[in-house]
């Protein structure tokens, strides 16, 4: 018993390790691409880098054990870094990001690429170069061996009154229920549109859908990578997503995917802020400033329950508020 004991441990340090070199690799791997589209592309994606940065330091730091920005960049890289985006290495441990690497990477793909088909196209190519590892023995197995950054779903929503404007969004590329906590807790507060944060906190915290009802223009469609063949794959909505967002089919039971399961709450979240018509057009029940008021103190009890976990965040947490990092600010 003792020995089958001390494998089970052995086993645990070395994928906690496994782990934990992965996030390295593939924080580095992500900031040197950001870079080398930046050189080309300074002015249009300064604000890029600078989120970018923030959001792999942070879920460094609150990774378990914590890593700092120099584990994830060598010296000469942390020097030239510091003195063209100091905000990301000062701010990490006390702003929130709004999202998470892989969305801020999904934007720099639609800013370079002009229609959906290349985007998609880019991306796969993308990330058959990087060659992040496989996350998993085999689909469905929520004991995920690495930490990759990646988003298993991405999902493209539209109004078909205009088609040609497409918007992306990603499942959360992050590890670890409590990242994944913190980042949806933060982004109801402080990143998605009112109306999507409104549903997304009354399900979360009563586990009843205030449904939103999008004008019959609205598409919506998620798409699965499958790593083998570095192909996505259309997939239906899991019985969440439709509840909330009322979207179309039967919904499926939800399935476990590494790194996030749905992508449709920042997409439509997209849609919601960009297209006027679906603003004004769409409908939910019960919103009133009173309720959304009631529901944002909720939720920010709740990320502060995550964060107080995490020591090296206190600086956060004694202040009145939880500040957000602004990837504008600086030079």
């Amino acid at each position: 018993m003792a020995s089958a004991a001390k494998r089970k441990k052995l086993n645990y340090v070395k994928q906690l390790q496994d782990s934990r070199e992965s996030l390295i690799t593939c924080g580095l791997l992500l900031i040197h691409h950001v870079m080398e589209e930046y050189k080309n592309k300074q002015n249009m994606l300064r604000r890029h880098v600078n989120e970018i940065l923030h959001s792999i330091f942070f879920l460094g730091v609150i990774y378990t054990g914590g890593l700092t920005p120099d584990q994830f960049l060598s010296a000469t890289l942390a020097e030239g870094l510091r003195q063209e985006f100091p905000e990301p290495f000062e701010k990490y441990r006390s702003h929130l990001p709004k999202r998470t690497p892989f969305s801020i990477l999904l934007d720099i793909m639609v800013l370079k690429y002009d229609t959906e088909e290349k985007v998609m196209e880019e991306l796969r190519s993308l990330l058959k170069k990087l060659k992040f590892p496989y996350p998993l023995n085999k689909p469905g197995n929520k004991h995920q061996h690495v930490y990759t950054l990646e988003s298993t779903v991405i999902c493209i929503s539209s109004n078909n009154m205009c088609p040609s404007k497409k918007y992306f969004g990603a499942s959360l590329g992050c590890k670890t229920d409590k990242a994944k906590s913190i980042m949806i807790y933060s982004s109801c507060i402080n990143t998605w549109h009112k109306y999507v944060s409104y549903s997304v906190m009354s399900f979360t915290h009563t586990q009843e859908s205030e449904g939103l009802q999008f004008p019959g223009s609205m598409k919506c469609q998620a798409y699965l990578r499958n790593w083998q063949d570095n192909t996505y794959k259309e997939i239906p909505p899991c019985k969440n997503c439709k509840r909330i967002f009322s979207l179309q089919g039967e919904g499926t039971e939800q399935k476990f995917y590494p790194f996030g399961n749905c992508a449709e709450t920042e997409c439509l979240s997209k849609l919601l802020i960009n297209d006027n018509f679906m603003q004004e057009n769409t409908e939910i029940k019960n919103y009133t400033r009173e309720n959304m008021s009631d529901l944002e103190t909720k939720t920010i009890n709740k990320l502060r329950e995550k964060l107080v976990s995490i020591p090296s965040l206190t600086n956060m947490l004694n202040r009145d508020c939880l500040p957000v990092f602004n990837p504008d600010s600086g030079k």
